[in-house]
C-alpha cells in the first residue's frame, strides 16, 4: 500500500508528540522532536510511503531523537555540576583595597590604565608600554606619580 504524507502526518503527529513527552519529560521539546521526525519522513517519503506501517517507522526515528536528547542533557547535567564544583572563588576585597581602587578611578585616564595594568594585570613597564603604545619611560613616569597622589589621598595629606 502507498500511503500520502499528509495522511500519515495527522494521524501520527499527536501520537508522537505524546511519546515524546512522555519520553524526555519535556512537553516544550516535544512538538520540536516531532516535527523532526516528520521532517525525515518528508525526505525520505519516497521510500517511507511504501512501508507497510510508515508510522511505525516515524515513531522509531522519533524513540531515537528521544534518546539522544535524554543523552545530551545527562551530558550537559554532568559537565555543569563539574563546572559548579570546580568553580573557582575569591573572598571579597578588603576595605583597603575597595578605597585604592577607587582612588585609581579618579586619575587621569592614562596613569589610570598604567595602574590598572600593572596591578590588576601584573604587567611590567616594558609590557605597559607595548600595550598603550607609549614609551616605557612614560609608563614609569606615570606610575611613580599616581604612587604619589595615592599614597597622598590615602594618607589624608591634601586632595588626590
Amino acid at each position: 500500500m502507498s500511503w500520502e504524507f499528509d495522511e500519515v502526518y495527522r494521524r501520527e503527529y499527536p501520537n508522537l508528540v505524546a511519546v515524546a513527552a512522555a519520553l524526555t519529560g519535556e512537553r516544550d521539546h516535544a512538538h520540536d522532536l516531532a516535527q523532526d521526525t516528520m521532517v525525515k519522513a518528508l525526505v525520505r517519503w519516497s521510500r517511507v510511503r511504501g512501508l507497510e506501517r510508515p508510522g511505525a517507522w516515524c515513531h522509531h526515528v522519533l524513540v531515537n531523537a528521544c534518546r539522544s536528547r535524554l543523552r545530551r542533557r545527562r551530558t550537559e547535567m554532568r559537565f555543569l555540576s563539574r563546572q559548579r564544583r570546580h568553580e573557582p572563588s575569591a573572598p571579597e576585597p578588603s576595605a583597603a583595597t575597595i578605597a585604592f581602587w577607587d582612588l585609581v578611578r579618579t586619575l587621569p585616564a592614562r596613569p589610570r590604565s598604567v595602574v590598572a595594568l600593572y596591578f590588576g594585570a601584573d604587567l611590567t613597564s616594558v609590557e605597559i608600554a607595548a600595550v598603550l603604545d607609549v614609551p616605557e619611560g612614560t609608563v614609569r613616569s606615570d606610575l611613580a606619580a599616581a604612587r604619589r597622589v595615592v599614597m597622598r589621598a590615602l594618607r589624608g595629606d591634601g586632595d588626590a
